[in-house]
């Protein structure tokens, strides 16, 4: 069974530091009741990538791909929001 992951928006850190955090949402998306939305940090990113590596599920140029992708991730961005889907 494979899953659809898809990025909707991120909880970021105010500029302003009497402002709360915010969530901005980058993609239209409709929930459902029942709907999972999962916060997803660098480090847990890179934890799970590493976790990955090691089960042999990733290797070589992609997994080294990935781990740039998510190092580019600026401190400002606490969480990605992420939908996960079963197909």
């Amino acid at each position: 069974m494979a899953y659809k992951r898809i990025q909707i928006g991120s909880v970021l850190k105010s500029k302003d530091a009497s402002q709360p955090d915010y969530i901005k949402i980058n993609e239209d998306v409709t929930l459902k009741k029942g709907d999972t939305l999962n916060l997803e940090s660098k480090k847990s990113k890179l934890a799970s990538l590493e976790k990955n590596v090691e089960n042999g599920k990733l290797s070589g140029d992609l997994a080294d791909k990935i781990r740039e992708g998510i190092e580019k991730m600026p401190d400002f961005v606490r969480f990605e929001i992420v939908k996960v889907t079963k197909d």
